[in-house]
């Protein structure tokens, strides 16, 4: 048991140590995180025109519309540009307690996946890391390409790369300690 949870406590560290080599040292999320110099005169505009805190998606219509009005708004659209937007009235982050969430999350992940793990028949480090990945690939497969299928949301294949890449570092460690000392 000792071994499991010392497994997923390093497996979590390092998904969480290449999302920030990703975010901060490489920079591989530039194109979801683009500057404008218009960057004033936009927020300006939206602190003016939106109060609540939320993401809204432009055009669009009041939830509960009837679904000709959707269809109608759609067809007058087609060709137009549109936008989605998380706005925040206030930029209060926590920087602590958002590491503190986010390295917590990794660790429930890695938690999920050391039991995942210890279902299987053989563990070795192929079977391992190959579980690993996949479980990579299905957390991308539910989130983030349904977002770019949808609404064409920047940034596709680095999302896939993180995906994979973090699973992966963490498989090969999984794979490496759980499986150190015994048969294949």
């Amino acid at each position: 048991m000792g071994k499991k949870i010392i497994g997923a406590l390093i497996a979590g560290l390092l998904i969480m140590m290449w999302q920030a080599l990703s975010h901060i040292a490489l920079g591989l999320h530039a194109e979801q995180e683009q500057y404008t110099p218009n960057q004033d005169a936009i927020m300006q505009v939206l602190s003016a025109n939106l109060s609540k805190e939320g993401q809204y998606y432009l055009p669009s219509l009041p939830q509960g519309s009837p679904m000709e009005d959707f269809e109608k708004l759609m067809e007058e659209n087609i060709g137009q540009p549109y936008a989605s937007i998380m706005y925040h009235p206030k930029n209060e982050t926590d920087r602590t307690m958002n590491l503190l969430r986010g390295l917590g999350t990794n660790i429930l992940l890695a938690i999920f996946l050391v039991a995942l793990i210890s279902k299987l028949k053989v563990a070795n480090l192929g079977n391992i890391l190959f579980t690993s990945l996949m479980v990579g690939f299905m957390a991308f497969c539910f989130y983030a390409y349904p977002g770019f299928i949808w609404y064409k949301t920047p940034g596709i294949w680095i999302e896939l790369l993180d995906s994979i890449a973090a699973f992966g570092l963490a498989g090969l460690w999984l794979g490496w300690w759980l499986s150190r000392g015994k048969r294949a």
